[in-house]
């Protein structure tokens, strides 16, 4: 459900620099401990099913003790922290509803969604992969909003595989004033998330 403010009440979208100060808490890099590690198979399903299995020291997964590389992602815990730290009021929303209400998902059973924060709402798009049941669903809830959260700057540098700069000579490497990944920058106190919201702020959060 989308919120929205009442007649003549003001809102970020009034206020320039409290709303992009607010979105560039979005695009602070998460610190170490709140990065996980996805596993993900290197061979077809068919030939990774016959590989030897054990407890994975990297991720603390069962799976295939050979052909895995991790990929750092940010889990759903991590993400709604972040969320609720820039925008108690952000929302999300299935772009279709099927016949009893639910999200609508596609030919291939992802679901294609809105993200809403502080007034801006973007597209994203989930999918659970071979996952089924509830955890099907609740994985691509969590997909999608990192999908669209990254729309916004959030963990972009985790989805980001190659240099984010290259210089006038052509050298890649670490945009100017950028941190090293993983190292979160020291944002002003205000800007840190964990923003100290007031009760008036609160209360123009109707659902």
């Amino acid at each position: 459900m989308t919120n929205k403010p009442e007649a003549g009440q003001m809102t970020l979208l009034d206020m320039p620099q409290e709303f992009i100060r607010r979105m560039d808490m979005l695009r602070v890099p998460f610190s170490e401990n709140m990065i996980s590690k996805l596993p993900k198979p290197t061979l077809p399903s068919d030939k990774m099913r016959d590989l030897p299995k054990g407890k994975c020291d990297v991720c603390g997964g069962y799976h295939a003790t050979r052909n895995i590389i991790h990929l750092d992602y940010v889990g759903h815990a991590a993400l709604t922290d972040r969320l609720n730290a820039v925008d108690p009021c952000w929302t999300w929303e299935p772009l279709a509803y099927d016949e009893h209400g639910l999200p609508r998902y596609d030919h291939v059973g992802g679901m294609w969604g809105r993200l809403t924060i502080l007034g801006v709402t973007r597209l994203g798009y989930g999918h659970a992969g071979d996952k089924k049941g509830g955890d099907a669903i609740k994985e691509i809830i969590g997909d999608f909003l990192r999908n669209a959260a990254m729309r916004f700057g959030c963990a972009l540098d985790l989805w980001h595989k190659g240099d984010w700069w290259v210089d006038d000579d052509g050298v890649a490497g670490q945009k100017p004033k950028d941190q090293p990944k993983g190292k979160t920058p020291e944002p002003p106190p205000d800007d840190k998330p964990g923003y100290d919201w007031s009760q008036e702020e609160r209360d123009t959060c109707k659902t």
